[in-house]
């Protein structure tokens, strides 16, 4: 059985006991984060699967052929490190725009503070934001189609009394909407 890559160092002592012998359980979770990792890194692939697939498949059948005309689509130079010095310099003018904002005390009371010798970034508190347009035209729509006992976490509408429970309408998957 593989440890190394598949037990994390912090894990080594829940999975492998003071004999030396492997812990099934605690084994085969690592097993399958590692994998969930590797997944996610693209390392590996599901053939046959849409979000898991080669890597290789997502890129046109003809990239290596015409590379130079899908670097234009995608406004990005062959050289990588062309592209990696504009990401850097990028990079560094927003700092030096950020720089500039705290420094004029345009940066809405964002600083840098030194916790502990660290510096830290303190944002305060903005209160209560007013509730976006967008978001009250959802409510709205919510409360239209299904009433407002919805939008609130009780069960009941404000009008009924507690002997007189209400029910909520189904939910277009047959399921009562919950609330939060």
């Amino acid at each position: 059985m593989p440890i190394a890559g598949v037990i994390p160092d912090g894990w080594r002592e829940a999975v492998v006991d003071s004999d030396g012998v492997v812990e099934r359980v605690s084994y085969e979770l690592c097993v399958l984060i590692a994998v969930k990792d590797a997944l996610r890194r693209r390392e590996i692939y599901v053939d046959g699967a849409a979000r898991w697939r080669n890597p290789e498949e997502d890129l046109p059948a003809d990239f290596e052929d015409n590379r130079d005309v899908h670097y234009e689509n995608l406004r990005q130079p062959l050289d990588a490190a062309e592209f990696i010095a504009t990401l850097k310099e990028a990079m560094r003018t927003s700092m030096a725009d950020c720089a500039t904002a705290i420094t004029k005390k345009r940066s809405g009371g964002t600083k840098v503070k030194t916790h502990r010798g660290e510096p830290m970034w303190h944002v305060p508190d903005l209160g209560k934001l007013k509730t976006p347009e967008n978001l009250r035209a959802l409510h709205a729509a919510v409360a239209a189609r299904w009433g407002s006992s919805t939008c609130s976490t009780s069960s009941r509408s404000p009008t009924s009394s507690p002997s007189s429970p209400t029910t909520s309408p189904p939910s277009p998957r047959g399921r009562t909407p919950r609330g939060r």
